[in-house]
């Protein structure tokens, strides 16, 4: 007999700067496996904002699975889902900044207080060490400017996973793995990839959302 597929509703959060285009690679992999992709933008130029608008902004229900990338992981304890995933992510706890690696990150401020990557080759070298020229020319040419957002230190009510990124440089990884032991309760998975695994290693990360979903 055939194996059934088993079909998913992922909504891809983004993090700062960025937008739903970072995850275009990945939601393409998923998508050609059968499943719903969601890849929304946040709001995360405009001023005044909380993680709650933020989170009505994701457009999720109850049955999505909710990926979460770097400053996202302290917008989607806030999302509808059934399986909210925390991957590279800051998890909400009082010590939650304490996980950036040192110089990190490497931003100016605007005349409106947000923060943004002032040249290509700081984004590179600080924001896409892993990235190769071409990735992360593409990549800057479309980040936006953070506007300041508190941070809430609520946990996901329902089922919760890790994913570890092994080489990160922004993020650290063993941070990330005690968090996830000690705060979301969970074992880590791993994945050998750097910052933006959704751009370096998407094949991969699709293989292990679909063996979490």
């Amino acid at each position: 007999m055939l194996e059934t597929l088993q079909v998913a509703r992922f909504v891809l959060v983004h993090g700062a700067w960025h937008g739903g285009w970072c995850w275009e690679r990945l939601a393409r992999e998923l998508r050609q496996r059968g499943h719903d992709v969601s890849t929304p933008d946040l709001p995360c130029d405009a001023l005044g904002l909380t993680v709650y608008d933020y989170a009505d902004a994701t457009g999720s229900d109850d049955e999505a699975v909710v990926v979460g990338h770097s400053m996202a992981g302290l917008v989607i304890p806030f999302v509808p889902a059934r399986l909210t995933v925390f991957l590279g992510a800051l998890v909400p706890a009082e010590d939650g900044y304490r996980g950036l690696v040192p110089g990190f990150p490497a931003t100016e401020l605007d005349e409106l207080g947000r923060s943004y990557w002032a040249t290509a080759d700081t984004a590179a070298t600080i924001l896409y060490p892993d990235l190769t020229p071409a990735e992360s020319a593409w990549a800057f040419g479309r980040l936006r400017s953070q506007a300041p957002i508190e941070a809430v230190f609520e946990l996901p009510t329902g089922r919760r996973a890790s994913i570890v990124t092994l080489r990160d440089r922004a993020i650290r990884p063993d941070w990330q793995a005690e968090q996830a032991r000690s705060v979301l309760g969970v074992e880590p998975l791993e994945l050998d990839a750097g910052h933006s695994p959704f751009i370096t290693h998407p094949l991969e990360l699709a293989d292990l959302l679909e063996s979490l979903a």
